[in-house]
């Protein structure tokens, strides 16, 4: 679909191993680039994608991650792109400051919509948007994901923690393209939060996490 798997057989193995370290529910979430593309023949070529796995997964939902753009309060086909089973759409921001504009749209779609909005690996923007309130904004009127390596790496172990501690995370995504440079690795980002955070509060996170999958349309931030 883009820059992630290679062919089935890595996609296969990818699911394998994400679910080896405890992955309840996986969800796919190939880019939907707006300018370059059209919502049906996304769905087109990604069904396709699904079909040549060769295999059914009861516990992976597909979707999609959506980069934002101008206007997308106003599209009428928004709602084709959120995951399956569910009324979340995952959103990509652009790296730059984020105008009034901008979040204005994301308030739009949701509105317009049954849509909630999940904020991908949001970790890629704070330090365009220092000297504003966005973040604390978006955390609080939005649900967010983070990616592991944030978790993971030793440099920004601390500031993913905080935001975890001012519960502005409501989701982390394994970010993971393929089984060499980025594998599925969201097992050791569990074990880092569990030697900084205890159990109990990574249990709760995961409830957290599993409650929106699950129920869908029936939950409240």
């Amino acid at each position: 679909m883009d820059d992630g798997s290679h062919n089935s057989e890595e996609s296969n193995e990818m699911i394998r191993q994400s679910f080896e370290q405890g992955v309840e529910i996986l969800v796919a979430t190939p880019h939907f680039y707006p300018w370059q593309d059209q919502p049906d023949r996304f769905l087109e070529r990604r069904n396709a994608s699904v079909e040549a796995l060769g295999k059914t997964y009861d516990n992976l939902l597909i979707g999609a991650e959506v980069a934002y753009y101008d206007g997308m309060g106003n599209s009428e086909e928004i709602e084709k792109l959120r995951i399956e089973e569910t009324n979340l759409l995952l959103v990509e921001m652009p790296v730059t400051v984020w105008t009034e504009r901008m979040v204005e749209d994301l308030h739009h779609v949701e509105n317009k919509t049954n849509l909630k909005l999940v904020l991908a690996h949001i970790e890629r923007y704070i330090k365009c948007q220092k000297g504003t309130d966005n973040i604390d904004y978006v955390c609080n009127n939005f649900l967010i994901q983070v990616s592991v390596d944030y978790f993971i790496d030793w440099k920004t172990q601390r500031k993913a923690l905080k935001l975890m501690k001012k519960d502005y995370i409501d989701f982390i995504g394994s970010d993971c393209h393929n089984l060499t440079t980025r594998p599925p690795n969201i097992q050791e980002a569990y074990q880092t939060m569990i030697d900084k955070l205890g159990t109990q509060s990574v249990e709760t996170f995961l409830d957290k996490q599993t409650n929106y999958l699950r129920e869908g349309r029936n939950y409240e931030k």
